[in-house]
């Protein structure tokens, strides 16, 4: 069950389908598969109780949710209901500390989105002559996520290491889930933030989209990054990509499943996983030795982090 509105975002959850597809095909004959991408929260709710109702079977039942907006639907619909012995959850991205008898991992974006803070720093150090705009800007989808909020502060660190006289400010594009999926309204705003900051780090889903287009059309944009996957290739303007392996994440939980009947323990992947990492566009390689330079710190300041 993909998030609500999610998919199509050319980012996390089309990543997150290639997964699912790759899997697919590897295993056509040995499982079943049903994709849901539920357009309101109140289809996703009665899609997890549809599958909690049934009965207990000899058949091994893998659920996998794949959004961190689900939580408290999650956590409610388990209240209600029991795992039966035969059934298995695996939910992406919420606490893993959650008591919950299902399997969580979560993707932690602090270390790579360290390494874009200081290449982004290193990039507005270059506009010392410039009087106008070189402050930057933390974009998040909104306010209620902690993964995204700990991208957030790992970009905030990154960039407050370099030691500029400059700042970084964080701004919401909603209060809730329509965050990630609000590229027009992410668009509009770029021509007001164009004006304020030389750099746009984007964690928003979909709506980033928005941004990438702007900066298309308009050549006196501020620098942005790519998130999810190499976004390299949709602007010029993007220095660098936050990348999540979540396809190779969402392979091996289900394929360890599917040969064991069990899921692993609840887990963080950080930067040091291999799982998540900053690649900088071809365009920007000159900032490669800095963010070397910056990796072991990255991955020391994650993991007091965690």
């Amino acid at each position: 069950m993909y998030g609500p509105g999610g998919l199509g975002d050319q980012g996390y959850m089309d990543c997150i389908l290639t997964g699912v597809q790759n899997f697919k095909r590897a295993h056509y004959s040995d499982a079943d598969m049903y994709q849901y991408s539920p357009s309101t929260m109140e289809e996703a709710e009665r899609l997890v109780n549809d599958w909690l109702s049934l009965p207990l079977s000899n058949i091994p039942a893998l659920f996998v949710v794949a959004s961190s907006d689900y939580e408290a639907l999650i956590t409610n619909a388990l209240s209600q209901h029991y795992l039966t012995d035969n059934k298995r959850m695996l939910m992406f991205e919420n606490d893993v500390t959650l008591d919950l008898p299902i399997t969580i991992f979560q993707m932690s974006m602090y270390g790579a989105s360290y390494l874009a803070g200081v290449a982004a720093a290193e990039y507005v150090k270059t506009l010392e002559k410039d009087a106008v705009r070189k402050d930057a800007l933390i974009l998040l989808a909104h306010p209620n996520d902690r993964t995204i909020a700990r991208a957030g502060a790992g970009f905030q660190d990154g960039f407050d290491s370099v030691g500029l006289d400059v700042k970084a400010f964080t701004e919401y594009l909603a209060e809730d889930w329509t965050g990630y999926a609000s590229a027009q309204l992410a668009y509009q705003r770029m021509s007001k933030w164009s004006k304020s900051y030389s750099f746009v780090f984007p964690v928003a889903g979909g709506s980033n989209q928005g941004i990438f287009r702007y900066t298309r059309e308009y050549a006196d944009s501020p620098l942005t990054a790519g998130m999810d996957v190499d976004q390299s290739g949709l602007s010029r303007n993007i220095i660098g990509s936050v990348i999540k392996h979540i396809d190779k994440v969402v392979y091996d939980f289900m394929e360890m499943w599917l040969t064991t009947g069990e899921l692993p323990e609840s887990t963080v992947f950080g930067l040091e996983s291999g799982y998540v990492d900053w690649v900088l566009s071809p365009k920007y390689k000159q900032y490669q030795q800095i963010v070397d330079a910056a990796r072991q710190e990255a991955i020391r300041k994650e993991a007091s982090e965690l």
